[in-house]
């Protein structure tokens, strides 16, 4: 008989046998039983009794007062009729099928009205029927008289989930909660479908709704319902003959029909499409389409927009089996909101101290830099990864806690060496050490840092995003825009003016929110330092590998799109050559150069209009790469080949030369358009000097400087042709004549 009940039953029976012996009674009765749910610590019951005023010691001290204790023990036992008859009720109460439980026994109790436990109860003046009413409401016997289902084989049962271990708190989503319970109390077409990206908490909605299931909060209808999530990879799981799956699709479909108390919750219901389709085979939304129509099944659905627009909206049929009910991104009010009420959560389990400023930095933090993910989601998991960060730090007192362990380690070492050698003197000194040191570690460590919390810096709230982005966050707040034009205006001579507009309009930008990238246009003849401008801005702001340089001369026919979307599905290289928006991709925060832009082929330009725009560029594959935390150049050479009285940057943006040849909507893209003009005498000298004492420097050569040899290089350079293209070649081969080049 004992088979059909839990272990936690059965261990509750023995207890209640130890109980009849400590009290050397000749029986195990209804009071012994209900002295052993009490002193069951793990069971629900106990502490159900507990806050109804009623505990172990004050139960056992009334059987005491009233019956007594026994004389001599006895090494055997009967159970009273009672009893029995308690045990024969709960199994009733269960049903076939089912296994009997602790809160089945009590209720069982409960439901008999009579015998000794109960007498003792109103002895100390417990209102049964109080009791009992209490007790029904918070253990309701919604999952008596009912077998085990079929289904919950390939599910999870989403209220025993509640009930065991809890969900996290939900807000934000009442307008939604409503609606699905709307839909599911429809006479037919009731079955809510969840539309919204990925993160924006469609399945806490569903877990909002089982809580107030469990808390009797919603509808008649609704109430006592059982939610069950289904995994269709576990339904499909193990069919390898045709007919297995759509026999146990019409298993579970058959045995809800006749339940009005079940509801399906099908995450990613999109997979429904195809599942278990094999040759010759009919797929699962197939097989489950007419049931939805009539209303005799009930399906709470979720998926993403893509998805159902792919998979279930080509599919009218199904389609319009299912509600919809749209949800959207938190608002950052909200997430903030989320984030203070399951705080809590993460410090328990964390061990940390989360504070408000915390909270507000990492919701900022992610609206600037975490593009990809959605409110609540992507918050929740940067708080989750900030805070298995800090748990790993060692605090001073981790840290002083593992130098005592050590020392005591190597002491008994010692110790024990000494006693082998027969040096008790030394021996006992080295226990003294011992006995010390284990003094410190229980007095210090143990008792007085227990229960030390560590707290969260902003620095390793940056850390987190940084490994997340790759966006130095720490960096960018600690600019200096004066030390950074004073940092790039020591290698690029003659362009003081342009580097610092070109910082002050780009790094700011960096430093809050941005919906779109810096874009720059340099105009000016070839060897004016367009290029090495933009090369030395990189390399003063980013690290190395974040520079990434076009040659837009490789883009001269529209089918050169594929290098930076990729290639469309089907054509060769798809998802094979690495392209440009992956190199975005995985440097977010970088400097993009597209060198002599007017080369490019105009459908390559047009690409770049969304970018300049609104700061992203979709893919071949329908990936969207952000361009928010870039800064672009452009060099161009156009018009720069004959002389223009009056040409200026002040007239630039709205030269007609450019807006002819590119199209009024790509200039009025363009922050700023830059002349380089031609180096005067005077600059080229300061270029070649500087040229020639970085590469001395550079090379360790014997050469001497001097101004001839500045003069020289100056009247070979032809620099009112070149500009500075030619220096570097002769100041080399100035230097190997001079045999002070050492290879």
């Amino acid at each position: 008989m004992f088979s059909n009940f839990t272990e936690n039953a059965q261990k509750i029976i023995l207890m209640a046998k130890q109980e009849m012996f400590e009290l050397k009674h000749p029986y195990v009765g209804s009071e012994h039983l209900l002295l052993a749910i009490l002193k069951n610590k793990n069971s629900e019951i106990s502490g159900f009794l507990e806050k109804c005023g009623l505990s172990y010691e004050k139960f056992k001290n009334e059987i005491v007062k009233v019956i007594g204790v026994g004389k001599n023990s006895s090494d055997w036992f009967l159970f009273t009729p009672l009893l029995k008859r308690i045990i024969e009720n709960s199994l009733i109460l269960v049903g076939d099928g089912n296994q009997v439980d602790d809160i089945d026994l009590f209720e069982s109790l409960l439901d008999e009205g009579d015998g000794v436990a109960n007498r003792l109860l109103m002895g100390l003046n417990v209102d049964i029927d109080a009791l009992y009413e209490k007790f029904k409401k918070n253990y309701s016997s919604k999952y008596k008289n009912k077998k085990s289902l079929f289904i919950e084989e390939y599910g999870i049962n989403m209220n025993k989930e509640y009930n065991s271990r809890g969900f996290d708190p939900v807000f934000g989503r009442n307008k939604q909660v409503l609606r699905v319970m709307e839909i599911l109390l429809r006479r037919t077409k009731n079955n809510p479908l969840l539309l919204g990206d990925a993160g924006v908490g469609k399945t806490a909605i569903v877990e909002e709704l089982v809580r107030r299931i469990e808390m009797g909060d919603v509808p008649g209808k609704l109430k006592d319902v059982r939610v069950i999530s289904l995994s269709m990879s576990s339904l499909v799981a193990g069919t390898k003959y045709r007919g297995e799956f759509e026999e146990r699709m019409n298993q579970i479909v058959s045995e809800l029909e006749n339940l009005d108390d079940v509801i399906l919750f099908i995450d990613e219901i999109h997979t429904l499409v195809g599942a278990g389709g094999a040759e010759g085979a009919i797929d699962a939304s197939n097989i489950l389409k007419p049931y939805l129509a009539r209303g005799k099944l009930k399906i709470i659905g979720a998926t993403t927009k893509d998805e159902y627009k792919k998979y279930i909206e080509n599919e009218k049929a199904l389609d319009r089996r299912f509600q919809k009910v749209y949800v959207d991104e938190m608002t950052l009010d909200e997430t903030r909101e989320i984030l203070n009420s399951v705080k809590e959560l993460y410090e328990d389990y964390h061990h940390v101290v989360i504070s408000n400023s915390n909270i507000d930095e990492i919701i900022s933090l992610c609206d600037k830099y975490v593009f990809s993910g959605k409110f609540p989601d992507k918050a929740l998991d940067i708080l989750d990864e900030i805070c298995s960060k800090v748990s790993l730090v060692e605090s001073d007192r981790e840290v002083h806690k593992k130098k005592i362990l050590s020392e005591i380690k190597i002491l008994r070492c010692e110790k024990n060496k000494a006693i082998i050698e027969n040096n008790y003197d030394n021996a006992g000194k080295l226990k003294e050490k011992i006995d010390c040191l284990e003094n410190i570690y229980n007095e210090e460590i143990l008792l007085s840092g227990g229960n030390d919390r560590k707290h969260i810096s902003n620095d390793q709230i940056y850390a987190v995003f940084y490994d997340k982005t790759k966006i130095p966050i720490s960096y960018l707040k600690g600019i200096n825009h004066e030390e950074i034009v004073e940092a790039i205006s020591k290698n690029v001579i003659a362009r003081e003016d342009i580097v610092k507009k070109i910082v002050e309009s780009s790094i700011f930008p960096l430093q809050i929110k941005k919906s779109r990238p810096s874009v720059f246009l340099f105009v000016g003849k070839s060897g004016t330092g367009k290029t090495f401008l933009a090369k030395e801005y990189a390399r003063a702001l980013y690290k190395e590998d974040s520079f990434i340089k076009i040659d837009m001369s490789e883009y001269k026919d529209e089918f050169s799109s594929t290098k930076i979307l990729g290639a469309p599905p089907g054509y060769v290289g798809y998802h094979e050559n690495k392209t440009l928006l992956d190199k975005i991709k995985d440097n977010p925060y970088s400097v993009l150069l597209l060198d002599e832009i007017e080369k490019a082929s105009s459908s390559i330009l047009k690409l770049f209009l969304q970018v300049f725009d609104e700061g992203i560029m979709t893919s071949s594959t329908g990936e969207i790469v952000n361009f928010s935390n870039v800064t672009i150049f452009m060099t161009s050479n156009l018009g720069m080949n004959t002389q223009q009285i009056g040409f200026s940057s002040a007239s630039l943006n709205s030269s007609q030369i450019f807006k002819d040849y590119f199209g009024d909507e790509f200039v009025n893209r363009i922050d700023e358009i830059f002349l380089f003009a031609p180096f005067t005498k005077n600059e080229i000298k300061a270029i070649i000097k500087k040229k020639l004492t970085d590469f001395v420097e550079k090379e360790k050569v014997d050469f001497k400087i001097s101004t001839d040899i500045v003069n020289k290089i100056l009247n070979e350079c032809d620099y009112l042709n070149y500009g500075t293209r030619q220096i570097d070649k002769i100041i080399k081969k100035l230097v190997f004549e001079n045999n002070s080049l050492k290879i």
